[in-house]
């Protein structure tokens, strides 16, 4: 464990591209959520500044995160991890909220919230995978709680958050020097069990809906969305105080933001958004190349698939290549748990940078 002094940026050392990266996703979303508003009201019932709590809150996560060695964080996976299958599995005896039971309730303690576990156990499972595959040795066990972390996801029921991470789970098992036809059987059992959970109806009427809808094309949600992405043009109504008829969106905050947003800021908004974060993948990938740590380099390839693949199913989901998942845009999409736990990823990713003096 390598000492720092703290600064008023963290510890020594801390990667400013990293945190003015997570700044700068944050103030976008700022200035997309505050076309949705009709005025600035320090509410909490208003959307922006409840994002505005949300993202400073999220910064405190972040330095929080990055206080924490890697090896003391190595020696309490076991235990998170059970503490997250715990909490997942305590979902099941509460009051369902719109028809599921994804969020614990905090306003029978006043407090003006919703916590959704699924959001934080996504990196814990991405810690205990990275753990049991950096020591080459795959306890049955290991595998089962895997399994079983999933099946309560699924059993929510929330269909979009288990493919998200059956498909980084299979990205993490392949990156592993583990034995081809270890790796085929685990990812066939995987699966067969999703399919098997699938034809036992643990899906909700709204999910099965969903998906007839989007294979008739009558999807109304994603129909909007298309509109409202083609609505903004090339650079946007947000500058160019261009005359448009609004376009009406369900959950546009949330699971659509990104059609607000390119409503905002037009194809080339869209274009820089998606720059920023693919230069910032290639930068954490040259810090997986250069940790020598067999541990960290699966904890960050991991949490790196975990962001690409949920911003990539997000975009499926708005353009209508794929069904209604309600997985989140990473710091754009309204919400607390979000960007609390991408502050983690984004703490932990610079938690590695610091304990590697690596320059990038």
């Amino acid at each position: 464990m390598i000492n720092r002094k703290i600064t008023i940026l963290g510890p020594e050392g801390t990667n400013l591209y990293i945190l003015l990266q997570f700044m700068l996703f944050s103030v976008i979303s700022w200035f997309t959520l505050f076309s949705s508003i009709e005025s600035i009201e320090f509410e909490t019932s208003n959307i922006l500044t409840r994002q505005i709590v949300f993202s400073l809150i999220g910064l405190l996560v972040f330095f929080f995160t990055t206080y924490i060695s890697i090896e003391n964080l190595y020696n309490l996976i076991n235990s998170l991890f059970l503490l997250s299958v715990s909490v997942l599995l305590g979902l099941l005896f509460t009051k369902p909220i719109l028809g599921v039971r994804r969020w614990y309730d905090l306003e029978q303690i006043g407090l003006p919230i919703f916590i959704q576990p699924s959001e934080f156990s996504k990196i814990i499972l991405v810690l205990f995978l990275a753990k049991i595959l950096s020591q080459k040795s795959y306890k049955l066990i290991a595998l089962l709680g895997v399994l079983i972390n999933l099946l309560l996801i699924f059993i929510q029921p929330d269909l979009g958050t288990t493919m998200l991470l059956l498909i980084v789970t299979s990205f993490m098992f392949f990156m592993s020097d583990i034995k081809l036809r270890s790796a085929v059987l685990g990812l066939l059992t995987l699966f067969l069990l999703f399919f098997m959970l699938l034809e036992m109806n643990f899906l909700g009427d709204y999910q099965i809906s969903r998906i007839t809808d989007f294979f008739s094309g009558d999807d109304f949600s994603q129909k909007q969305s298309r509109l409202s992405i083609s609505s903004g043009g090339l650079f946007g109504t947000y500058f160019t105080n261009s005359q448009i008829t609004e376009v009406f969106v369900p959950v546009q905050t949330t699971d659509f933001i990104f059609s607000l947003y390119s409503r905002n800021f037009g194809f080339f908004g869209g274009f820089l958004l998606l720059s920023l974060w693919i230069l910032f993948f290639f930068r954490v990938n040259r810090i997986i190349k250069l940790t020598q740590i067999e541990f960290e380099k699966y904890l960050l390839s991991g949490l790196l698939i975990l962001l690409g693949v949920q911003i990539i199913i997000n975009l499926l989901t708005i353009l209508g290549f794929i069904p209604l998942t309600g997985i989140p845009f990473p710091l754009l999409s309204l919400g607390g748990s979000s960007i609390f736990s991408t502050a983690i990823i984004f703490g932990l990713i610079n938690r590695v940078f610091i304990e590697n003096n690596i320059v990038v």
